[in-house]
């Protein structure tokens, strides 16, 4: 293995503890608000409204969003290695990009401050016109993050060109700790205005957080127009204008998704939003954790034409994604109903939104395979500098997810939403697949299937196992099949049965000897991470 490997599962250990920690705290805020307004209008006016400014900060200016990708790509290879400061060449870049974002941020922000109310009219068209006033108020408090989120976007990318991963991943969690505050402080406000002023204060915490680290290598934020005399910002363009578009493509296919389920009864898109949730726990915190710090590793593969470790490093962080994302499918599968009961099922939250979530969810837990895949199909074309390619495969997908949404919805409610979800990624998935060949001919997808069947039968006998426990429990111990127990109790059983059933796993997949894996169990430990205790292969 190269030298730089244990490096890259140090970052990827620490990114993926302090995403952790942000996922649980996104776990304790949604607790709050349905167990404060249920699956109601209320929470649907809010959810609704927080799709743009949740895009801005999260997509837009999230790590893996346009802003990190074309800020990661471009000063890569402006900063020199183990360099403390930037040079100046980058600096005076800095400041260019980020005066121009902030003057796009402002306009927008504005722009949807002015308009919130026909922006929701569009958006929601079968709902209410109480749920359509509340989400257009509610709209217009968050709109200010649309201008911090690109800005922060360029902050994680600057900062994580140096190697330092801490505060862009854990500041996400400060967004999530002020809205627990606040809902804490005053959970009786029946407007649920509360919430939009909580996610303004919350992103505007992720900036400020990012200001000490950014300053100490030398950037400043003293607003610069010299663009002209700029010649890197036509490549940043040339990158992230195509990944703009490519993730606001994203972005509407999930308003495409809010159409459609404003046809629902109320709770729906509450149901679709609390499925997406608790699939992005397990998603964020492995595609923060890996892609994070290897996109750096793609570039520079490139840039030297080191085809074999492009190759084995794609290799590597697919199957390694697969591998520890199966087990978290089938316990979604076997245990998401008793799940969404233990965190959700409180307060307004009622047996009967239990029941959506757990539909939407069932249909959505099979995206992650795809998902994990097509996302690092796309940094390696951004690697090449490509961003065209991808953006040209998410216009297919627009047309195509309204079709299937309409088709699927009759059949399936609000199930139909997320499977339709679960296949629009499938399909951008082997699309992407196919185009790679015109960047990189030999990067032999066609070598994680052998992998990927292995994975697969793992994960199957990962299901058998669990069956055998329900079983061992109605027959051995008298507990009906879907028996609601104590929560503790609960909890209890469901950790030890996970537990089991992963065990037989991790047994399948040493036995089935998967390269990529047998890896992971040698460095994924706790000395694997201490700098001086590691051994090189």
């Amino acid at each position: 293995m190269k030298k730089s490997e244990p490096s890259l599962l140090r970052a990827a250990g620490l990114i993926a503890a302090v995403t952790i920690v942000s996922k649980l705290l996104g776990a304790v805020r949604d607790w709050q608000i349905v167990h404060v307004y249920g699956a109601s209008m209320v929470s649907d006016a809010y959810l609704a409204a927080a799709q743009l400014p949740s895009f801005a900060i999260v997509l837009l200016g999230g790590l893996g969003g346009p802003f990190h990708t074309a800020t990661v790509a471009i000063f890569t290879s402006l900063i020199p290695k183990d360099s403390i400061r930037a040079p100046e060449t980058a600096q005076k870049l800095a400041s260019v990009f980020m005066t121009l974002t902030a003057i796009a941020g402002l306009v927008l922000s504005l722009g949807v401050t002015f308009f919130s109310l026909p922006l929701m009219q569009i958006l929601l068209p079968g709902a209410d016109v109480t749920l359509i006033s509340s989400a257009a108020a509610q709209l217009q408090i968050m709109s200010p993050v649309i201008l911090i989120g690109s800005l922060v976007g360029i902050f994680y990318g600057l900062l994580n060109v140096y190697q330092s991963f801490l505060w862009p991943s854990l500041s996400p969690a400060i967004l999530n700790i002020t809205m627990i505050l606040t809902l804490c402080l005053s959970p009786h406000d029946p407007t649920g205005q509360i919430l939009a002023w909580a996610t303004l204060g919350g992103a505007f915490g992720q900036f400020l957080c990012q200001l000490p680290e950014f300053f100490r290598r030398g950037f400043s934020l003293k607003p610069s127009f010299a663009w002209r005399d700029t010649p890197e910002m036509k490549q940043l363009g040339e990158i992230l204008f195509p990944a703009i578009v490519g993730t606001t493509i994203g972005q509407l296919i999930t308003y495409v998704d809010m159409f459609f389920t404003s046809m629902l009864p109320v709770g729906g898109w509450t149901a679709v939003t609390l499925s997406n949730r608790l699939l992005q726990l397990p998603i964020g915190v492995l595609q923060t954790a890996l892609l994070v710090p290897i996109f750096p590793r793609f570039t520079r593969c490139v840039a030297d034409q080191d085809w074999d470790e492009l190759r084995r490093l794609f290799k590597l962080g697919v199957i390694s994604l697969w591998f520890i994302s199966i087990p978290m499918l089938v316990i979604m599968l076997m245990y998401g109903e008793n799940t969404i009961r233990i965190i959700f099922q409180h307060g307004e939250f009622t047996s009967g939104a239990t029941q959506m979530v757990t539909l939407a969810l069932v249909f959505q837990a099979f995206q992650m395979l795809p998902y994990f895949a097509r996302d690092t199909l796309t940094r390696v074309f951004y690697a090449f500098g490509d961003a065209k390619t991808p953006l040209t495969v998410g216009l297919i997908a627009i047309g195509l997810k309204a079709l299937l949404d309409w088709w699927l919805i009759g059949p399936f409610g609000v199930g139909g939403i997320t499977l339709a979800t679960t296949l629009i990624t499938t399909i951008n998935m082997l699309i992407l697949s196919l185009m790679m060949r015109k960047h990189f001919a030999h990067l032999r997808m066609h070598q994680l299937i052998p992998a990927f069947g292995k994975l697969l039968v793992a994960g199957i006998l990962m299901g058998g196992c669990i069956l055998l426990l329900q079983q061992v429990e109605t027959t051995l111990l008298g507990l009906p099949l879907n028996a609601k127990l104590p929560v503790w109790q609960e909890i209890g059983r469901l950790t030890l049965n996970s537990l089991l059933s992963l065990g037989a796993y991790l047994a399948g997949c040493w036995l089935l000897r998967i390269p990529e894996t047998s890896y992971l169990f040698e460095r994924l430990s706790f000395l694997s991470f201490m700098p001086n205790r590691t051994k090189e292969n």
